[in-house]
């Protein structure tokens, strides 16, 4: 599990005041943690991405992913926002929680499909994302997204 998601990919608290600030964030952490090294091409995937169809879900709830070659390894990295972000989601709620999904070019149709198939149906459980946004630390949310995708 501590290869694609690991405590120091979850940040609490982040205050993003738009899409394209989760995106920075997404990419910057990104970059912290050695997954990129071109923080801009990650965020150029996950603007491409979001411009296919929106990533936002319900109850606060987006999962924002990108395939690129400026990707090194898979990994999921998660922002809890401090506050709620204007998002195109399902039930016009504001986003509280991005699951982002960094998958390097060359996983594309086998990682890529089976994180996001797992991440969405363990999203479609509102149990489990009220869990998620109620996390207390970084650790707390790798363990119940460790129980639910990562198992």
């Amino acid at each position: 599990m501590t290869a694609v998601l690991a405590p120091e990919n979850v940040l609490l608290d982040v205050d993003a005041t738009t899409q394209a600030a989760v995106f920075d964030a997404i990419a910057a952490q990104a970059a912290a943690l050695g997954i990129t090294a071109e923080p801009a091409a990650v965020v150029a995937g996950l603007v491409a991405r979001e411009a296919q169809g929106t990533t936002g879900l319900m109850d606060g709830i987006a999962i924002p992913h990108a395939k690129s070659p400026a990707i090194d390894r898979a990994a999921l990295v998660v922002l809890r926002l401090r506050d709620g972000v204007e998002w195109e989601t399902l039930d016009g709620a504001p986003v509280r929680l991005a699951i982002s999904l960094l998958i390097p070019e060359g996983e594309a149709g086998t990682t890529h499909l089976k994180l996001l198939s797992k991440v969405a149906r363990t999203l479609m459980k509102a149990p489990v994302r009220a869990e998620l946004l109620a996390a207390e630390s970084p650790e707390s949310l790798v363990e119940i997204l460790g129980e639910h995708v990562l198992a």
